[in-house]
């Protein structure tokens, strides 16, 4: 069974050219109302804990909640709508199972080209009704390279818990610039440094993806994408699982190190 979920030779053909697959259908409707589920209890967890300073970084608005280790990411423009957060297949069982699904883990075997991989990071992209902000114009590469030594194989899996198109913000693809390598950043400091100059990228490369809910797309760190603002009525939701090759931490382990206890008490 396993070995029927690995990319066939149309979509690694697929794969070497655009830089992504797309699988249609790969999760039922009660699959993605337990995903989503599961997902909405984090963020009621999330919110009833005690708010920490919120940082703005780049074109993002941060939260570190180290007593969950975990990240979240809030709306710039409502500091009180949750944007996405990272890091918690340790805070859902359900949710750790679903990173462990073949379904996405075999297809990413072939991305990572090991048999042996290891999850790497979780993250949801929250795009609220009417609310949803953009996620900006970025390669994952940079974000990750300074937290692994596999960040040029890290591969992602992206499930769609809701429709998407282009008026609620689907995400959107730059075919074929994985082969590129790393794009030319903002010459700003920190998170903002490993955001695409967008005055240096030719943004009519970009193609839309709207799916269907259910459909899961894979790539690589180095894919060109963004997704803009939810326009529409209704939610647009999107679980990520990354994996890397086994050896390697979790990035929960190198970013949620624990605080000594003086520091912890104080």
């Amino acid at each position: 069974m396993n070995e029927s979920l690995r990319f066939d030779a149309r979509e690694k053909a697929e794969l070497a050219e655009r830089g992504f697959v797309l699988r249609a259908g790969v999760f039922e409707t009660r699959e993605l109302r337990a995903m989503s589920d599961a997902c909405e209890a984090v963020v009621k967890r999330l919110l009833t804990e005690k708010r920490r300073t919120k940082h703005a970084l780049g074109s993002y608005m941060f939260e570190l909640q180290p007593e969950l280790q975990t990240i979240v990411k809030w709306e710039p423009s409502d500091p009180e709508l949750v944007q996405g957060f990272e890091l918690f297949a340790h805070l859902s069982d359900e949710l750790n199972r679903w990173a462990l699904d073949p379904r996405f883990v075999e297809p990413c075997k072939d991305l990572v080209g090991e048999e042996d991989i290891r999850l790497f990071t979780e993250k949801l992209n929250l795009k609220r009704a009417h609310s949803g902000g953009a996620i900006i114009l970025h390669q994952d590469f940079p974000y990750w390279t300074g937290v692994t030594k596999a960040a040029a194989r890290v591969a992602t899996a992206m499930v769609f818990l809701d429709d998407a198109t282009v008026e609620n913000g689907c995400l959107e693809v730059v075919p074929g610039s994985h082969r590129e390598g790393l794009q030319t950043l903002r010459a700003l400091e920190g998170l903002a440094g490993m955001e695409i100059d967008p005055a240096k990228y030719d943004h009519s490369r970009l193609v839309p993806v709207p799916v269907r809910a259910g459909a899961v797309i894979f790539f690589g760190p180095f894919l060109v994408h963004r997704s803009l603002p939810n326009r529409a009525g209704a939610d647009r939701r999107a679980l990520l699982f990354s994996y890397q090759p086994p050896g390697y931490p979790h990035l929960r382990e190198v970013t949620m190190k624990p605080r000594p206890p003086a520091e912890r008490a104080g």
